[in-house]
C-alpha cells in the first residue's frame, strides 16, 4: 500500500512532494471513508484527492488555475472558489472537512478553525495535516550548517525556506490541538508523520527537483517521461519511509477532530 500510494505521486510529482503526499495519503486511507458530504479545503490541482478517493463531494481554493486543473480530472461534484476564512456555506452543512497541509499558509488560521466548526455537523469530523515547529530545523541543509558552527547561516536557510513554502504558522502539537480545541473540536487522533530522515531527504528533494520545476514552467507537467523502472531508486529509498507511523521527532502531525 505505502507503495502504491508513493507511485502514484511519483508518476505526477517531484519527489519531495511524493513523499509527503504518499505519507498523508496512507493516513487518510486508514481512516477509512469519512462521512458524506464532505468539504476539502485547500483542494488544490485535485490530483491528492483523485489519489485518496477518487471522487469527492465539494473542493474549495483560492487558485482559479488549480480549480481549472482540479475540474479537468473530475475529481470533484462542486467546486468553490472562495477562502476557508469566510466559507461560503451555511451552517452545518457538511459531516466532514478535510485540509491537508493547508492551514499553516493562511495568516488568520484561528478563523478558518472557527469556519471549519461553523459548517460541521454536530459530530462531524475534521481532518487536518500540518508541519509542526520541528520541521525547520529538521532540514538537511539546516543540520549541516549547525554542525559547521554556521548558526547564522542555518538560521537565514530557515527563514528561506519559511518563506519559499509560504509557511505562516509553525506549532508545535499541543498548540495545534489547543487551537482546535478552542473552537469546540474535540481532537481524537493526534499522529506524527515525516521522521528526521524523511524530513532531511524532504529539504534535498526541493534542488534535486529543479528540473521537475522547469518542466512544469515549459509543459504545464512536473514529470515528462513517468516511466516505473526510471524511478526505481526513489521508490526503494523513500518506500519504507513512507511506511514509518508516529515516528520518534516527526516534523509533520496529522489530527482527526470531532466537533462537540
Amino acid at each position: 500500500m505505502p507503495n502504491d500510494f508513493l507511485w502514484q505521486h511519483l508518476h505526477d510529482l517531484p519527489y519531495f512532494r511524493a513523499l509527503i503526499r504518499a505519507m498523508e495519503a496512507r493516513l487518510f486511507t486508514q481512516l477509512g471513508p469519512l462521512p458524506h458530504p464532505t468539504l476539502d479545503i485547500g483542494s488544490g490541482d485535485g490530483h491528492f484527492a483523485q489519489v485518496v478517493w477518487g471522487k469527492a463531494d465539494v473542493g474549495l481554493d483560492l487558485d482559479q488555475a488549480s480549480l481549472r486543473e482540479a475540474q479537468r480530472r473530475d475529481v470533484y461534484r462542486l467546486l468553490n472558489r472562495a477562502s476557508a476564512t469566510r466559507l461560503p456555506f451555511a451552517d452545518a452543512s457538511f459531516a466532514s472537512v478535510v485540509a491537508n497541509c493547508v492551514i499553516e499558509h493562511i495568516p488568520d488560521n484561528g478563523a478558518v478553525m472557527r469556519e471549519v466548526a461553523r459548517v460541521l455537523l454536530p459530530g462531524g469530523t475534521f481532518v487536518f495535516s500540518v508541519p509542526t515547529d520541528r520541521l525547520n530545523d529538521g532540514l538537511a541543509i539546516t543540520r549541516i550548517l549547525q554542525r559547521l558552527g554556521a548558526k547564522g547561516l542555518a538560521d537565514r536557510y530557515k527563514a528561506w525556506f519559511t518563506h519559499i513554502q509560504v509557511h505562516c504558522h509553525l506549532y508545535s502539537p499541543d498548540e495545534w490541538q489547543r487551537r482546535a480545541e478552542a473552537v469546540g473540536l474535540r481532537v481524537i487522533q493526534r499522529t506524527g508523520y515525516m521522521s528526521p530522515r524523511a524530513t532531511a531527504l524532504f529539504d534535498l528533494g526541493h534542488f534535486y527537483g529543479l528540473p521537475n520545476l522547469i518542466a512544469r514552467r515549459l509543459t504545464g507537467q512536473w514529470v515528462l517521461w513517468p516511466w516505473r523502472p526510471r524511478f526505481a531508486l526513489e521508490e526503494a529509498v523513500l518506500s519504507p519511509l513512507v511506511a514509518e507511523n508516529d515516528s520518534p521527532g516527526a516534523t509533520c502531525c496529522f489530527f482527526v477532530a470531532r466537533k462537540n
